[in-house]
């Protein structure tokens, strides 16, 4: 199938950014399977949660009868026929500067590509494999003819939220080290000390990007929250009410894990030269082995 040159409804297609090639690094979104005629009030909800208007939304019915639209670290990915096994097996989004470039640097790390690279009409796109099982869509974002950056024509709301949406990632406290390394690979950029956050139980914390990994005393045994949702310490975010484990149910269904923000200036870690390098070498794991478990994190600012 031929790619289209021009969406078919361009009056509904705007993105603030057409070309992700300036991008600094890979923009990791967590998904959110949806009906297509919920995308108008799960966008609004959203919106409204983050205190940020969508940055896009393309319609793409000759590829799946498709609409997309994306708030803050969240895709909203809305069909009007049912989703197949690998579109809900598939965890994140990551929107990267180059699919080329971004497929070549996975190249060595035991990432599999599950399908090759492929034109759409937002650019490029390809599927794969992380080593840790994880599978990921990548897509490189390239304007079509005419295209120019377009805002949301329509604004959030307009006291801004004070909570945050991040992709969530569990993983046994063991593997923990290893999985920094392999997303400061795969978001080609370092975990750094952050402020400190506490959440429903003591965990070893990282944050890589817009990702926040966590470690557990054991191997997952239930499914994990897509999301982790932040707040000020003392605030409730204007969402639905937490169940007894911290998690609350975000329309789409989506599940976040509630954690709060403590202001904590005062670094336990600044980066260091043996940190991962952008192209995914391997750098000692220096003193991250050693990060006691509880509210302390590292985190790098978006």
């Amino acid at each position: 199938m031929s790619v289209p040159r021009r969406p078919a409804n361009p009056e509904r297609w705007f993105r603030t950014r057409p070309d992700s090639s300036a991008l600094p690094r890979p923009r990791l979104l967590a998904r959110s399977l949806i009906d297509v005629r919920d995308l108008d009030d799960h966008l609004a909800f959203y919106e409204r949660l983050l205190g940020l208007p969508a940055d896009l939304r393309m319609p793409i019915p000759d590829f799946g009868g498709l609409e997309l639209a994306a708030v803050g670290n969240l895709l909203l990915i809305a069909s009007e026929r049912p989703f197949t096994a690998v579109q809900r097996r598939t965890a994140y989004s990551l929107i990267v500067p180059s699919l080329d470039r971004q497929l070549a640097l996975l190249d060595g790390t035991g990432t599999t590509v599950l399908e090759p690279p492929e034109p759409i009409l937002p650019g490029a796109r390809a599927r794969v494999r992380y080593p840790d099982g994880t599978v990921a869509e990548l897509v490189e974002h390239r304007p079509w003819n005419g295209e120019e950056a377009r805002p949301h024509s329509v604004s959030a709301d307009p006291h801004p939220a004070t909570s945050r949406l991040l992709v969530r990632r569990a993983v046994p406290d063991d593997d923990f080290p290893g999985a920094v390394r392999l997303y400061e690979a795969l978001l080609q950029t370092s975990a750094t000390v952050p402020p400190g956050l506490t959440g429903p139980q003591r965990a070893r914390t990282a944050i890589v990007g817009n990702l926040l990994l966590v470690g557990l005393a054991a191997a997952p045994s239930a499914p994990q929250p897509q999301l982790a949702l932040i707040t000020p310490a003392g605030e409730r975010p204007t969402c639905p009410a937490p169940a007894a484990d911290g998690t609350v149910v975000l329309p789409g269904p989506v599940t976040a894990e509630l954690w709060n923000e403590h202001p904590t200036p005062e670094p336990l870690r600044p980066p260091t030269a043996d940190h991962l390098d952008a192209a995914g070498g391997q750098r000692g794991e220096g003193d991250l082995a050693a990060l006691p478990v509880g509210a302390d994190t590292w985190k790098v600012e978006d």
